[in-house]
């Protein structure tokens, strides 16, 4: 006989930006109707993503998310259907002077803090400017000093090889065992800050516990090294062919290239093992 729901309680969480869009930023027909497929047959689907509330906003009506979301890489879990925060992370004041003193020292880079649901510009270049064309929607302009405390991340925007010059530099003379933050390459034109408190695994293992599952039922794809404590937090950790080689080393599996709708094709492997053992 076969199985009506042969998702039922399998959590599939997906990151966003190269694995589930498109290059486009788009979500495929493919993937969109997969989705639906795994859902409507008793599977729980979310995204584990570095955009905030506001950068998922435009995909809400094609994505059938029924369970909490992780969002601005691993600092808040956010139910959309209850339009509830239910866990957050935040990064401590200190990283003010952080900030101050990696502006002095780099002034070309571009500088972005995530605060209360909104962008705050401190510093605008080119990738700023990419970033904010991509998100749809305008940020802020404002001074440090203008934010109040309680930040979610801050993001470093500038040319790959420029910033691994800014995380050296931080490495050896800003971050030690006892910074209360790190860093992590979301892109490579983004440097994130984040609490050390927060990531995407961290709040994976959290959101396992709020809902309740067993950690053998959930199953997350990623394409980037924000994404690699993700996929070891999780029973079955899936990269993306155009993932970074230091993610499909720990992941378990390898699916196609974000351009060829590689949700689908697990939806579809996942489909096919409900006949036997799922994981």
């Amino acid at each position: 006989m076969i199985e009506q729901f042969p998702f039922k309680d399998i959590l599939l969480v997906c990151d966003m930006d190269g694995t589930l869009l498109d290059s486009n930023k788009q979500i495929s027909r493919e993937n969109r109707e997969a989705l639906e497929y795994f859902v409507e047959k008793g599977g729980r689907f979310t995204i584990a993503t570095g955009r905030m509330e506001l950068g998922i906003v435009q995909y809400m009506p094609q994505l059938p998310i029924n369970a909490p979301a992780i969002l601005y890489n691993g600092s808040l879990i956010y139910d959309f259907q209850k339009k509830e925060t239910l866990w957050c992370r935040l990064l401590s004041s200190d990283v003010r002077s952080v900030l101050i003193h990696l502006m002095e020292r780099f002034p070309q880079m571009g500088v972005e803090v995530f605060y209360g649901g909104q962008m705050y510009l401190l510093k605008e270049n080119d990738k700023t400017d990419m970033h904010r064309k991509r998100a749809n929607f305008s940020p802020r302009r404002a001074s440090i000093e203008e934010i109040p405390d309680g930040w979610n991340k801050a993001i470093l925007a500038w040319e790959h090889e420029k910033l691994k010059e800014v995380e050296k530099y931080i490495l050896e003379n800003v971050i030690d065992a006892a910074s209360p933050f790190y860093t992590v390459f979301s892109e490579p034109v983004f440097l994130e800050i984040l609490s050390k408190e927060a990531s995407k695994g961290i709040a994976l293992k959290e959101l396992i516990r709020i809902l309740g599952i067993s950690h053998s039922k959930v199953i997350a794809v990623g394409d980037n090294l924000n994404d690699i404590d993700m996929i070891n937090a999780a029973d079955i950790g899936i990269a993306v062919d155009n993932a970074h080689e230091e993610l499909k080393k720990v992941a378990d599996y390898c699916f196609p290239h974000n351009d060829n709708h590689a949700i689908s094709k697990i939806v579809e492997w996942l489909d096919k093992k409900s006949e036997g053992s799922m994981v």
